[in-house]
């Protein structure tokens, strides 16, 4: 492969990436269970019927391609 090629194979990835987070999305509410979106600040538990805010987020902020984010569930806190 060339440089050129694998560069058009690299810029679909994103493409690739929405639409499979997409799909996951769409069977996870058509398996019945609960899907967890960041939207307008705020955290939702979406089901196929409700979607129930559970609290307000804050902003991350800009976050470099690959940061990984570590959730403590004990105390809510997000750490990166």
């Amino acid at each position: 492969m060339t440089d050129d090629q694998i560069a058009v194979q690299e810029s679909r990835i994103p493409y690739i990436a929405l639409k499979a987070f997409s799909n996951a999305y769409k069977m996870a509410l058509a398996n019945g269970a609960a899907v967890l979106v960041a939207k307008d600040g705020q955290l939702l538990e979406v089901t196929e019927k409700t979607s129930i805010v559970l609290r307000s987020i804050g902003a991350y902020g800009n976050l470099k391609s690959g940061t990984r984010l570590h959730i403590n569930k004990s105390s809510k806190q997000v750490t990166s």
